[in-house]
């Protein structure tokens, strides 16, 4: 789904949205300069069309540009000031990669008040920096799931909300079940007494 396309279902769907002022073309590139990457176009235009920054259904907290009190849910930032490991496993692709190279736009994990967060996986160059993203899991610090793009990060999480009345994440909609969550963010619990 098309970023645009988003935007308008989900003001025709939900027209009292609690959203934030839009973000600047100034307030996006002084970001970038700090982060050190350019953001995806399409996150871009979420930022500057739709809110710049976000509780999203109550269910994704997106993080805008700018300070933190610039959003409602804090200002999006590079994952190494967050992350101790120095090498993050992206386990479903087996590849790695920094956490300085990782920035990280929803900011926690409301459904189950984690810190479970999703991040631009800024490897190399994308059309349009389309980055893939990635759930990084507060229990190991790895990359626990990947999808393309932000806006395939946006169709699930519509795909899973439009039609219903109880907002859920995209990881929870992925993720049924508990011990299915449990099996991807810490691989050993099974095997704690």
């Amino acid at each position: 789904m098309k970023v645009k396309d988003f935007i308008n279902e989900i003001n025709s769907i939900y027209p009292d949205i609690d959203k934030n002022e839009v973000a600047s073309d100034v307030l996006i590139s002084e970001k970038e300069k700090s982060l050190g990457y350019k953001l995806p176009k399409s996150f871009k235009t979420f930022l500057k069309e739709f809110s710049n920054g976000i509780m999203l259904l109550d269910a994704e907290p997106i993080g805008g540009v700018g300070e933190d009190d610039d959003s409602p849910c804090g200002s999006i930032f590079l994952a190494s000031s967050q992350i101790k490991k120095s090498i993050i496993n992206i386990i479903p692709t087996k590849e790695t990669i920094t956490p300085d190279k990782l920035i990280a736009f929803s900011l926690y994990d409301a459904m189950d008040s984690a810190n479970n967060f999703w991040v631009f996986i800024c490897d190399k160059e994308y059309t349009d920096n389309e980055y893939r993203v990635g759930l990084i899991s507060q229990y190991t610090e790895d990359i626990v799931v990947v999808l393309d793009s932000f806006e395939e990060w946006l169709t699930v999480f519509w795909n899973a909300n439009k039609d219903s009345d109880d907002a859920v994440s995209v990881f929870h909609s992925m993720y049924k079940t508990w011990e299915e969550r449990e099996d991807l963010l810490r691989p050993d619990w099974r095997n704690q007494d």
